[in-house]
């Protein structure tokens, strides 16, 4: 067969392929059961269709076999493509993105760090086929994440990318290229931070894969100049959370305010959820981006929720942010909750250390089975001024023999100070400093 190698021709060219070997399978398959049906003319038509079964299974087999041959192949291949790239180039994109590396390296200084010259400088001439472009793509995307290119060499990794022919390629993947390989040059895509263009995006997003449109939202929403959230109202997010949409809730909208974009309101988000989970979520996200302003949209959620997470969950945001609004509402839930609710809320209180709520404290560990809940009661009492501990003492001296090692504890100076509730400790000091800076 004359196969053309016009742009135009290759579509009409596969087509051809495949109509070919498919014509070949089908006249194989009529000629054997054709070959069975006279082999077995005389016998029961019960033994004729469990011979052309026969048949079938053993092809089904044969070309099972003929598929792992060939994947195991191709990913020699590629292993072996990726090798020796990594070898030619991997050294130097690796020194390019490194904290060694000038942070303004100029277009010649990378191509010394690659040894390339300018005349060789061209990603056709560099990368020869679809597979080389691939292991270069995921060389490049394996180094920056190893290195942690910051953005001080956003111009390095800039330069690197057009060198090899990079965005151009993986825009071609997402287009024409595999649902895996689409949902993997869309990660890199994003991990290089480069533009998406917007129809691209609208077309993953209508993809019957999950995945796949999970992650062309979470793009469109952190590449988008607006505030479209809608993604977060539709059924498709209430239906199919899970703790991969936690993480990268937090990724876009971190680098949502690094580019300056406006935050939405997350309170009004976890209103608009209907599950406790997802809601959690957004309340959860308000105490890293310091959404105080708008702790007021979840008293309703406070008031009206029977669930015991979403109750702690609102009730450590309160604390942190420094919502004295919802004193009241939480020492009125107090008795009613979970041990474990019941410790947010009182960390909570004595976050806000307004000198209110010293009686709840003294409700919790009187009104209290668990030795842990009592214990947490009395910690907290401790560190809310000075008339807390004076409670504590007292509380000590009519203590009975049972509730004295509870008291122990606080006659060591040193673990005060490892136990205090201090409301200058920050969320970044919490839960680490790079939570959202890699993906």
């Amino acid at each position: 067969m004359l196969r053309t190698t016009g742009g135009g021709t290759r579509t009409m060219d596969t087509i051809n392929i495949i109509s070919y070997y498919f014509n070949i399978a089908l006249t194989w398959l009529t000629y054997y059961v054709v070959y069975i049906y006279n082999e077995f003319r005389d016998l029961s038509i019960v033994v004729k269709i469990a011979a052309v079964s026969l048949i079938f299974y053993v092809l089904l087999i044969i070309c099972s076999l003929c598929r792992l041959i060939y994947k195991s192949y191709r990913r020699r291949r590629t292993d072996k493509i990726y090798r020796r790239l990594e070898e030619r180039y991997g050294a130097g994109v690796k020194y390019i993105l490194s904290p060694e590396a000038s942070a303004t390296m100029t277009r010649k200084e990378v191509l010394d760090a690659l040894e390339l010259s300018e005349s060789d400088a061209q990603s056709k001439h560099l990368l020869k086929d679809y597979e080389e472009r691939l292991c270069m793509c995921r060389i490049i995307y394996r180094a920056r994440i190893s290195e942690e290119a910051s953005l001080n060499r956003r111009k390095n990794l800039q330069i690197l990318l057009r060198v090899f022919g990079t965005q151009e390629f993986l825009e071609y993947l997402i287009n024409r290229g595999q649902m895996r390989l689409k949902t993997e040059a869309l990660h890199m895509l994003r991990a290089f931070k480069l533009p998406i263009n917007p129809w691209v995006i609208n077309k993953l997003m209508n993809s019957k894969r999950n995945r796949v449109r999970r992650l062309a939202m979470y793009a469109s929403i952190m590449s988008s100049s607006n505030m479209d959230m809608e993604y977060f109202e539709s059924e498709f997010f209430d239906e199919n959370y899970c703790t991969y949409d936690k993480i990268q809730l937090g990724y876009v909208l971190q680098r949502r305010k690094a580019a300056r974009r406006k935050i939405p309101n997350l309170a009004m988000l976890a209103q608009k959820q209907k599950n406790a989970s997802t809601q959690c979520v957004f309340v959860n996200m308000m105490r890293q981006f310091n959404q105080k302003e708008n702790c007021s949209d979840l008293e309703e959620l406070f008031q009206l929720n029977s669930d015991s997470d979403l109750i702690e969950e609102i009730s450590r945001t309160w604390g942190y942010l420094g919502y004295t609004e919802g004193e009241e509402m939480m020492n009125e839930v107090l008795l009613t909750q979970s041990d474990a609710t019941k410790i947010a809320i009182m960390h909570a209180l004595a976050r806000l250390g307004t000198g209110k709520s010293l009686n709840t404290f003294i409700d919790g560990y009187r009104n209290n089975g668990d030795p842990k809940v009592r214990y947490e009661a009395v910690r907290c009492m401790w560190n809310y001024g000075e008339a807390g501990r004076e409670k504590v003492r007292e509380l000590e001296r009519e203590a009975v023999a049972a509730d004295k090692p509870l008291f122990d504890f606080f006659h060591n100076e040193i673990t005060r100070e490892e136990i205090r509730l201090s409301k200058s400790d920050t969320y970044r000091q919490d839960y680490g400093e790079n939570l959202y800076t890699v993906v």
